[in-house]
């Protein structure tokens, strides 16, 4: 639009209404009229009736731009004059409905093209000319463009970006910065290799790391996630044969979120490997848990399989996201750490984005039996389980004693809650909860518990 206006054409643009979609529903049918009207009411020529029929010769547009698609094409066509050209490059609402030649002779021998930008730019010299008039135009302050945002070139920033663009919340340029984004991958891969190599390390052999240095270290959340993402590829590489089986979420009670010094929840990666059924006997040995002597922390849990997808697009509350679980899991989760932890202080000082970073300090974890509801049949009683999951308890034993007491409540009030906030966080990067995922809630016992080797739990 900006070069065509620095080439003399005058615009009438529609845009969509911020209000309901019942505005922009009722316009279609009024919009050529609207059109012609302020064309005549801006135009210095008078309009000239045709000798053939009744529509005039220069009423209306030369051209339409039309990026809505389905719901404006018809409409878009009668906003022209004979000989005008429509141009349909968008499909905002769907794509353009077939359009019977007839028509476009009816209208006064119409013209109609849907172009895509790669036939314009099909070798590099027509690459270099288009973008160097374009270029230049910059240069010479002829163009003026608005420039929304930068975003970084990352998964997360890409994300982001495209999301905007599909919600239609953009109203200028997005830009990826390119350069600051491959700086930052390779940064964050960096922290990942240090991460997965400390994972195996031994902590006796000097080996493990007690921090990511500086100059790598994630300094955001959005960075922490990026981090863990490479984590989670490099542990998929490492352990043949293994997969993603769910998610899990982290400090979702107080007393974890102040272990940790977070005040919000985390949330990390489950694994088939590190996954194991009530009665396992867990090795401290297994390279591929990646599990501390000295620091494994015993976390019981409920657990939860999703038996419908979550969508992206979607904000769940916490009675919207119950009637997607399809079975609940006692659990008990081995949190442990990639970084030296010499007691629990320094698991408490270590930050939000290492630990997010360190795949959210999954260890391993063990599932007891499942309750699985009877979706067939609506099951009222799993429904009942289900809601009343805050008031259910639960007691934590080492060795036959007694160590901890908890209920589902101490977890956000509910482990629908916790539940809730994983889908919507995940929601907001474009993820989602899939069909079959295990996702265990939090903590729910009043105390951090630390087992050692030879422990029955």
């Amino acid at each position: 639009a900006e070069i065509a206006r620095k080439r003399g054409c005058d615009f009438v643009i529609v845009t969509k209404s911020s209000g309901n979609e019942g505005v922009d529903d009722d316009v279609w049918p009024r919009l050529a009229d609207m059109v012609k009207d302020i064309i005549r009411e801006n135009a210095d020529e008078p309009i000239v009736p045709s000798n053939y029929g009744t529509i005039n010769i220069n009423d209306g547009a030369h051209v339409v731009f039309d990026s809505v698609g389905r719901a404006s094409a018809l409409a878009s066509l009668e906003c022209l004059r004979p000989l005008g050209t429509a141009v349909f490059f968008g499909n905002a609402s769907g794509a353009p409905p077939d359009i019977d030649p007839l028509l476009l002779s009816r209208l006064g021998s119409l013209s109609m093209t849907r172009p895509k930008l790669h036939d314009f730019i099909r070798t590099r010299s027509e690459v270099v000319q288009r973008s160097g008039v374009v270029f230049q135009m910059l240069k010479r302050r002829e163009l003026d463009l608005n420039i929304q945002e930068k975003i970084d070139f990352t998964r997360e920033g890409v994300v982001r970006g495209t999301k905007m663009l599909q919600e239609r919340k953009t109203v200028g340029k997005i830009l990826f910065d390119i350069k600051r984004g491959l700086r930052l991958y390779r940064k964050h891969q960096k922290a990942a290799e240090y991460i997965s190599a400390s994972r195996k390390a031994n902590p006796s052999d000097g080996e493990k790391i007690s921090r990511i240095s500086g100059e790598v270290a994630p300094q955001t959340l959005e960075e922490a996630y990026n981090v863990q993402e490479l984590v989670k590829d490099a542990i998929l590489l490492e352990c043949s044969g293994t997969k993603v089986v769910g998610k899990k979420i982290a400090a979702t009670s107080v007393m974890a979120q102040n272990s940790v010094s977070v005040d919000e929840p985390f949330y990390g990666n489950l694994f088939s490997h590190s996954t194991f059924a009530s009665g396992a006997t867990i090795s401290i040995d297994d390279v591929a848990l990646g599990l501390q002597e000295g620091f494994l922390l015993i976390e019981p849990e409920f657990a939860v399989r999703m038996n419908v997808d979550t969508e992206a697009g979607l904000v769940y509350t916490p009675e919207t996201i119950k009637s997607l679980v399809g079975s609940v899991i006692p659990s008990v989760e081995i949190a442990t750490s990639a970084f030296v932890m010499s007691d629990l202080e320094a698991f408490k000082n270590l930050g939000a984005p290492s630990l997010i970073a360190d795949n959210a300090c999954h260890g391993a974890l063990v599932l007891g039996n499942e309750l699985v509801g009877d979706s067939a049949d609506g099951d009222v009683g799993f429904r009942n389980i289900v809601d009343n999951l805050g008031e259910h308890t639960c007691k934590l034993e080492v060795n036959g004693n007694k160590l901890a007491d908890g209920a589902g409540e101490q977890v956000l009030g509910h482990p629908a809650n916790a539940l809730c906030w994983l889908a919507n966080a995940l929601g907001r990067c474009g993820k989602i909860l899939r069909r079959g995922d295990i996702v265990t809630t939090g903590v729910c016992v009043d105390r951090l518990v630390l087992a050692k080797r030879g422990d029955s739990v």
